[in-house]
């Protein structure tokens, strides 16, 4: 029973990333651009990009909060993660995650991010180098985890976050919520998890703004206000499973397979592997199937071990087709 199972799972690592264009060719891809606070979107994590995002299945630490909330109940130690990304445009992503057991089979984690930018000058049709005035754009959430054990091999986890834009003088916000599970199988070291994030009802910005109408009869324009169009946030469903194919002593090899659904756009696979050396060195690689715009990563990390404390360096790649590639660098200890 065990070889049936273990050879189905086998041909499904090796065959959907293969066919995976011809099963998602462009389905759900009319839906890009229809939804709001896409910066959740942006990988936070050196570590995860190093792998193509395919860890909804993994425990790395507290930055497993932001791609499923479920991992901090995996989590003994207390885990600290800062990250930061240099995304194109000079736009800047600051990250803090951080994860405790607070007692028995019970976590708590909190993470907060914030996209931001140098103040922009103002530009008009009729001052088009500047009017000498400025103006401030910003994404930023704060959110709290709660996640639990329910058995030896079942957790579950749950976040609740604010979330918030501000351009200019428009601001919107909204709670949304993140849930997820993970399950070890049993079946040596596979495991099969599943996270839905940034759940939600529609968000449009505050107040109202005028719009100028032209009158069919008299021909003279009216000014009206008007109230701003609702948008649903960025969901995004992810499941996936992983295991580790080489498990020794100074060496390991983890790979994982991930289907994510998002809400805006077609249905995309990732898939990653890492492989450590000596408990100190990572090495890892990922592609994205039927995502535009981005498809292989790779990453590099260190673990270095001082005393109690444990620190990771990591630093993460992944190739975009038009705009330039972003910067990642990661920072966690646990204690």
């Amino acid at each position: 029973m065990f070889k049936i199972i273990f050879k189905s799972i086998l041909t499904l690592v090796i065959a959907l990333p293969l066919y995976s264009q011809n099963l998602f060719p462009i389905l759900g891809g009319q839906r890009v651009g229809t939804s709001v606070f896409t910066f959740l979107n942006i990988g936070v994590s050196a570590r995860a990009i190093g792998m193509g995002e395919s860890v909804v299945a993994l425990n790395q630490g507290a930055s497993s909060i932001a791609y499923n909330p479920a991992s901090i109940a995996q989590l003994d130690k207390t885990e600290i993660f800062i990250s930061k990304v240099d995304w194109p445009a000079n736009i800047n992503y600051d990250y803090l995650s951080m994860s405790k057991k607070i007692f028995g089979r019970h976590s708590l984690g909190f993470n907060f991010g914030i996209l931001h930018m140098e103040p922009m000058e103002e530009t008009t049709e009729y001052h088009p180098e500047g009017t000498g005035q400025y103006f401030v754009f910003q994404d930023r959430f704060i959110g709290l985890t709660y996640g639990a054990e329910m058995t030896d091999r079942f957790s579950f986890g749950v976040t609740l976050k604010h979330v918030s834009e501000q351009l200019a003088e428009v601001e919107m916000n909204a709670v949304l919520l993140d849930v997820g599970t993970f399950y070890w199988t049993g079946f040596g070291s596979l495991r099969f998890c599943a996270s839905l994030s940034n759940f939600g009802k529609e968000v449009s910005p505050r107040g109202k703004y005028s719009r100028t109408l032209l009158d069919q009869n008299s021909g003279s324009e009216i000014i009206e206000e008007t109230s701003f169009a609702k948008f649903s946030p960025p969901t995004l469903f992810r499941v996936g499973l992983a295991l580790d194919p080489i498990k020794k002593r100074n060496h390991r090899l983890t790979y994982s397979l991930q289907l994510n659904h998002p809400v805006d756009n077609a249905e995309y696979i990732v898939t990653g592997a890492e492989y450590l050396f000596m408990d100190l060195l990572f090495l890892r690689s990922g592609y994205k199937f039927n995502k535009n715009e981005e498809n292989f990563t790779f990453g590099v990390g260190l673990d270095i071990s001082i005393g109690p404390y444990d620190f990771t360096i990591d630093y993460g790649y992944a190739n975009l087709d038009h705009l330039s590639d972003p910067k990642r660098f990661s920072l966690g200890f646990s204690l």
